[in-house]
């Protein structure tokens, strides 16, 4: 069946500027009210705060991610000025994160660009001639303890350390980054609220954090997964075979932003994303894509995922690849 062109979905690309203040307002005032309830808060009252909090910041990083494409306030300087901030805040600078995810969406689907702006996906012969080492980071960049711990090692070093010792004039605001974020825990060490400051902002952006990176990977490495050696045409955008869509309540799609709906964001990423639904409602073409139920169980499926041989065309496993 084929795809609706860009144009067909043009009209779905214009922003809604009423809807989108509505959407960025009662974001924002969710993410500062539940870091400062469960900053403010003790006991398990605090604890659910900082969970809504990483809940309400994984929906304010989508607006932050839709505003980089384009889609949500894309001529508004204010809006330039906050989501740079908030990028900061984020530990995803606007420098790093508009240059890293272009290049996953141009590259998107391709197995041998993989490794840019997502997780890497290795093919049978690149992987038995790796040394130890490189066979190692790489289990270890696909491992979800990576993502448990991905505010450290996707974020942290990802998104600001990394870039930032690679080209610091190009990600000067990954500097800025690492010295707000400094900054801040200095003040909490100074005034003794060690305490509050991991409940009302390391905690959230941990949980976000993990939220995110769970999200990236299923989203383009799942069981039934194409992936190509080249695009068909310059221009032509990824097939819905390499993108997943997470087949879950309406209220999970509401609570984080319409994530789920990826392979119609790829396809016009200008899209905002409380208009991708329409989208799906009225072309019935994108509900071939493969769909994934965001079980534990699921999700660890595509964990298990390890090489894309090109001969099977399709992932094999760990499992598969040590009996091999």
């Amino acid at each position: 069946m084929q795809l609706p062109s860009r144009k067909d979905l043009k009209p779905y690309a214009q922003e809604d500027v009423r809807r989108s203040m509505i959407e960025l307002s009662v974001t924002l005032a969710l993410t500062v009210s539940t870091m400062v309830l469960a900053a403010s808060l003790d006991g398990p009252v605090a604890y659910l705060m900082t969970l809504l909090a990483g809940l309400a910041t994984t929906r304010l990083f989508v607006l932050f991610h839709d505003h980089v494409h384009g889609a949500f306030f894309r001529k508004a300087r204010w809006a330039k000025r906050l989501f740079w901030c908030l990028g900061v805040l984020m530990l995803t600078p606007v420098s790093v994160w508009r240059q890293s995810h272009t290049y996953h969406h141009r590259r998107t689907g391709l197995h041998r660009s993989a490794q840019i702006g997502s997780f890497p996906v290795w093919t049978v012969p690149r992987w038995r001639r790796s040394t130890l080492l490189q066979k190692a980071t790489y289990r270890w960049i696909r491992h979800p303890l990576n993502a448990l711990v991905g505010l450290f090692t996707v974020f942290g070093i990802g998104m600001v350390m990394a870039p930032l010792l690679r080209h610091p004039r190009a990600h000067w605001d990954a500097a800025v980054a690492v010295v707000f974020h400094a900054a801040v825990l200095a003040l909490a060490l100074s005034v003794d609220a060690l305490g509050p400051w991991c409940r009302g902002l390391l905690l959230p952006l941990a949980i976000a954090a993990f939220i995110g990176s769970v999200l990236f990977f299923v989203q383009h490495n799942f069981p039934t997964v194409l992936y190509q050696k080249q695009r068909l045409g310059r221009g032509t955008p990824a097939p819905v075979t390499c993108s997943s869509q997470l087949d879950w309540p309406t209220w999970a799609h509401v609570c984080l932003g319409n994530i789920g709906y990826h392979a119609i964001h790829h396809h016009h990423e200008a899209i905002p994303f409380y208009r991708l639904p329409e989208v799906w409602r009225d072309f019935p073409e994108f509900q071939q894509t493969p769909r994934l139920v965001p079980t534990p169980r699921a999700l660890m499926g595509c964990y298990k995922l390890a090489l894309w041989d090109e001969d099977l065309q399709r992932m094999l496993t760990w499992k598969e690849l040590r009996a091999a």
